[in-house]
This record gives C-alpha cells, sequence and structure tokens, in this order.
C-alpha cells in the first residue's frame, strides 16, 4: 500500500481545498483496470492537466518512482510516460519565472522537478533497458532529457541502438541522440560521428533503410551549414526501399471510429471497412493520432527542415504518396495539406491517383479540398478541371463497385469518401453533383450534409425547393435545431434566390411566429430580405413582427422592410428552361 497520505498535500492549494493526488496514486495500484483508468485521469485533470506541473505534481514523484522500480506494478509502462511528461514539461519551463498554479498560487514547482528528475536519471537507464518495450520508449528519451553527463548519455543511448529489435525503439534512439546535441552542442561531434556511420557505414541487422533515413534527416538537423543539395534524392531512395510498413500488424482494438456507431436509414451500422490502424500510439507527441508509420515523425522533420524549398518538398512527397507502404501514403496525404499555398501538380496528380483507395479517399478529401470544411488543399484555377474531373471519375468507379446509391451505403468508410466527393464538386458548383444531392434531399439519407451546398445550384430550383419545403415542414417549433436546424434550410432557399422560395420563407415565418420560436422567426427575416422587391407581398407580415416581443425579431422585421422597400435591391430572376445541361436535367 502507497503512503501518501503521510505527506502534506496542502501546498498550492488555495484554504481549505483538498487535493485529491493521494487517492489517485493509491487508485493507480488497484488491480481493477477501470479504477486504474479513472486514477490516471483524475490525476492528469487535477495535477498534469494539460502540462501544468504544481506542487501536488511535484510531491507525487516519489511514489510515481517507486511504483515505475517494482515490476508487478500494473500499468508500469503509463507510469514511466507520466514521469517523462511532467519531467518534459517542467524542463522547458524558465527556472527563472514564477508560474501559477490552476487554483492561483505562485509556484516554481518546474524547479523542484527538474532537480528530482536529474537526480533519479539513473532509474530511467534501468527503464531504458526493461524488458517491456512500452516502457522502455518513455525511458530512452528520459535518458537523453535527464541524465547530466551528456558523453555517457550518448554512449548509452547509442549502446541500444543495437540491443533493439523493434524499428519505433531504433528510430527513437536516433531521434533523442539529435535532439541531446541540440540540447548539449558538446557532443554534437560525437552524436555527428555516429550519424555519418549510420549513414554510411556497412550493413549491420540493426540499421535498416528506415534507421538510415532517421539518421540523414537528423545529421542536416544538428548541422545546418552542411551540404544539403542530396539530402532530397538520398532520402528518397532510401525511402524507395522500404516496401511495407516497418512495424508488425496490429489488429483494432477498439479505436474510436472502429467502434463508434453510424446511422443510414436509422439503422446503426458497423463500418465493414476499418482504415489501417496506427502503427503505435502516441510515437509522436505532437501527432499522436494522425501517424500510421514510426516514419512519420522523420518524414515531418524533413519537410520543417526543407521549409519553403517546394521544389525538393513535392518531390518528397509524391515518393511518399507512391510508396509501396500503404501507411507511408496515408501520413503523407497529411503532410500535404502543409505545404504552402496551391498544390505543386505532380501532388495533385499522385494525391489524385490514391482516390481507388477508399480509406485513402476518404482522408485526401474530407478536410482537405473541401471548401465548407476549412480545407487546407488549395488547388490552383488551372488545375481545377483535373480535380472535379478525376473526382467525377472517382464517383463512377465506387458505383459500379458498390452499387448505385454509394451515397447511402452500408460502409461507412467507402459512404464518406464518396459522400465528401460529391460535396467538392457542390463546392465549385459542378453539375455532376446534382443528382446524388437531389438524391439525398428524397429520401433524407445525410441530407444534413447537402445542406451545406446545395444552395448553389439555381437552375435546379424547381426540384430543390419542394425538397427544402418538406424538410422545414418536419421542424418541430419547440426543437428548431434537431436534427437539423431550420436555419440551413432557409439559407439554402435564400441562396437559391428563385421567387418559389418566397412562399415556402413567408409558411415558415408564419408558423414560427405562431410558435415563437424566434430564432427560426429571424432565419426567415434574413431569408426574406435577400429576395428585396421580389418579396413585396409578405410586407404586411414582416411588418407585424416590429412590434414582437423578442428584440432579435424586431431588428430583423425592421432591416427585412428597409429591404423589401428598397427599389436598388437585386431581383432575383428565374433561371432559362432547360437547367443549363441542354434539355434534360441529369438527375
Amino acid at each position: 500500500m502507497i503512503h501518501a497520505y503521510d505527506v502534506d498535500w496542502t501546498a498550492g492549494h488555495l484554504p481549505g481545498q483538498v487535493c485529491g493526488v493521494p487517492d489517485h496514486l493509491r487508485n493507480m495500484l488497484s488491480p481493477a483496470p477501470t479504477i486504474r483508468t479513472e486514477a490516471f485521469d483524475g490525476f492528469y485533470a487535477e495535477a498534469h492537466d494539460q502540462g501544468a506541473v504544481d506542487p501536488c505534481t511535484a510531491m507525487s514523484l516519489p511514489f510515481l518512482f517507486d511504483m515505475a522500480d517494482d515490476l508487478v506494478t500494473p500499468d508500469r509502462a503509463e507510469i514511466v510516460r507520466l514521469l517523462l511528461s511532467i519531467g518534459r514539461e517542467s524542463a522547458c519551463r524558465d527556472p527563472e519565472e514564477v508560474y501559477f498554479t490552476t487554483n492561483g498560487v505562485e509556484s516554481t514547482a518546474h524547479v523542484d522537478i527538474t532537480a528530482e528528475m536529474t537526480k533519479r536519471a539513473e532509474a530511467f537507464v534501468r527503464y531504458a533497458a526493461d524488458p517491456d518495450p512500452s516502457v522502455r520508449r518513455p525511458a530512452i528519451e528520459a535518458v537523453g532529457l535527464f541524465l547530466a553527463d551528456g558523453r555517457r548519455t550518448a554512449r548509452v543511448l547509442a549502446e541500444h541502438l543495437p540491443a533493439e529489435d523493434g524499428i519505433l525503439e531504433r528510430l527513437l534512439v536516433v531521434r533523442t541522440l539529435a535532439r541531446l546535441a541540440v540540447r548539449l552542442p558538446e557532443v554534437g561531434t560525437t552524436v555527428a560521428t555516429w550519424l555519418d556511420e549510420l549513414i554510411d557505414g556497412p550493413e549491420r541487422s540493426h540499421v535498416d533503410a528506415s534507421v538510415r533515413l532517421s539518421a540523414l534527416t537528423h545529421r542536416a538537423l544538428i548541422d545546418p551549414d552542411q551540404d544539403t543539395t542530396d539530402l532530397v534524392p538520398r532520402a528518397i531512395a532510401l525511402l524507395q526501399e522500404i516496401t511495407a510498413s516497418p512495424t508488425a500488424e496490429k489488429s483494432c482494438d477498439g479505436c474510436r471510429r472502429c467502434i463508434s456507431p453510424l446511422h443510414v436509414h436509422g439503422r446503426a451500422v458497423v463500418p465493414t471497412v476499418r482504415p489501417a490502424h496506427l502503427a503505435a500510439e502516441h510515437f509522436d507527441p505532437d501527432h499522436p493520432w494522425e501517424e500510421h508509420s514510426p516514419l512519420s515523425s522523420v518524414l515531418r522533420t524533413l519537410h520543417t527542415m526543407l521549409g519553403d524549398r517546394i521544389e525538393e518538398r513535392t518531390a518528397l512527397l509524391v515518393a511518399q504518396l507512391t510508396s509501396p507502404d500503404a501507411a507511408t501514403r496515408y501520413d503523407a496525404i497529411a503532410m500535404t495539406k502543409d505545404l504552402p499555398g496551391t498544390l505543386p501538380r505532380p501532388v495533385l496528380t499522385a494525391l489524385l491517383g490514391l482516390l481507388p483507395d477508399d480509406w485513402a479517399a476518404a482522408r485526401t478529401i474530407q478536410g482537405g479540398f473541401s471548401q465548407r470544411l476549412g480545407g487546407r488543399l488549395r488547388v490552383a484555377p488551372e488545375d481545377t478541371e483535373l480535380l472535379l474531373d478525376t473526382l467525377d471519375d472517382y464517383l463512377a468507379t465506387l458505383r459500379a463497385a458498390h452499387g448505385s446509391d454509394v451515397w447511402a451505403t452500408d460502409n461507412a468508410v467507402v459512404r464518406e469518401a464518396y459522400q465528401e466527393a460529391v460535396m467538392t464538386l457542390a463546392d465549385h458548383r459542378d453539375p455532376r453533383a446534382l443528382p446524388d444531392l437531389i438524391r439525398s434531399l428524397e429520401t433524407w439519407v445525410d441530407d444534413w450534409r447537402v445542406l451545406y451546398g446545395v444552395g448553389g445550384y439555381p437552375q435546379a430550383a424547381d426540384h430543390i425547393v419542394p425538397l427544402l419545403a418538406d424538410g422545414l415542414s418536419f421542424i418541430d417549433p419547440a426543437r428548431p435545431n434537431a436534427p437539423i436546424p431550420a436555419g440551413l434550410y432557409l439559407s439554402c432557399l435564400a441562396e437559391l434566390k428563385d421567387p418559389l422560395a418566397i412562399p415556402v420563407i413567408t409558411d415558415t415565418l408564419t408558423w414560427a411566429g405562431q410558435h415563437q420560436s424566434w430564432g427560426v422567426v429571424t432565419g426567415a427575416l434574413d431569408a426574406l430580405a435577400s429576395f428585396g422587391l421580389d418579396a413585396q407581398g409578405a410586407h404586411d407580415l414582416v411588418r407585424l413582427l416590429t412590434n414582437a416581443p423578442d428584440e432579435a425579431v424586431r431588428a430583423a422585421a425592421r432591416a427585412t422592410l428597409n429591404a423589401l422597400s428598397d427599389p436598388q435591391a437585386p431581383r432575383t430572376a428565374r433561371p432559362k428552361a432547360g437547367n443549363g445541361y441542354g434539355k434534360e436535367p441529369p438527375y
């Protein structure tokens, strides 16, 4: 039993506050996994919230080290990771500064914690040789941070590399040594020589293409004056040697995406295609949920180092996106979003080449090209046609493989990829998106999604306006934002700018006013205002609302009256017959 109650935990707390840390420490040793999980969550919330290091965090260290030293402690790896996190956060703070706890109390606990970590650095050396790799990983980084003798630190880490049989641990050793050289310049020459040996030395069992790529990247990182003209070509050559994920495949153990229910036609649907799982959780603390391959941390470092050398980054990204290793390709999609400016044509072509792979397609499109999601993939005007034509071909491929109604397929990953592709077409007002937009509104399958794009098709207002009216008719005045906000329908009607929408908006205004659903009333008034003189028939109804009990409604009514009376307001016009597509619409 841990004797945490023998310590005075009131330091750093306001008078009368009770510290729950001793209870959390005790429960970390519980035989029940659920209790241990709650204990760790409670500790993080109270003593290490978002990296906080308070007096109670410092007082926890002896107990945490005792737990980590005991081989029978459950969740030892989690304890060592917690110690690393506490130490790293403390070491990053200015030792001359005074910080405040979450309770508003002045604290210099970070100084005490850093000193304690340095004092106990030999414990991390022991943990780094532990049989459990999940214990070794955080310990390796801690050795690089807290062992005081830089030369001994370099030797300890370098000796670990041949002993490690896992790619994660070997890459971690290389990265930690490079960071040591940056932190302690006096060992820079030693580390640089060691990295050179990894890059150009003889073949050894523990030195594969992944390790050489990491060494190459970090060698350039610790020596900014080094000639890097051949850096990217050498990196690409090493990357091309890696033909399979450099880690054993790991079956899904219940990640959020795989276990979350999805709903189609009111049914709970379990995805029938699951994404490639993370190669290792938390391998890179900066990108814990994005990494599929442990190499991605190395490649991100290389991209950061290249900065605005776009031509070289383009070549590297193309190599990543065309890698035979699926994990490398998936992570490259996310890295593409960090490329400044518009996408170079070779990168765009490589991205679009991934579309036949359902999961890659979903990752590419979602949050990438989609404007409504604030996508960060910018396409040059001259490449827009290439993007849209490729997406249309991709939609046809999915329909051929999964049936005509892919929009509503039970396969969650395919459905998401298909829907995002349709909505990207809709972002550009491409008519080829219309059949699926119409079908979604008709069947009410994920129709919330199309409401963000259907307003851009005034040429199809004859079909769209009645469908939007149907949606509005099912709005519950008492719950106007569930399941789909009435304001979404109203904004679509306003965007269509078709006179057919005016009576629909007016009817909505009437029933919403009768039920005093003021949010809907305000949205309807704003929608009417966009029609200007064309909506004059609603003048009397709007004028009555200038005396409504809700202040926002009164203000919106006055603004709408002005718009309905302004002869300079733009007039709406019916599109010509044929909907812009020839004799018949494509739906």
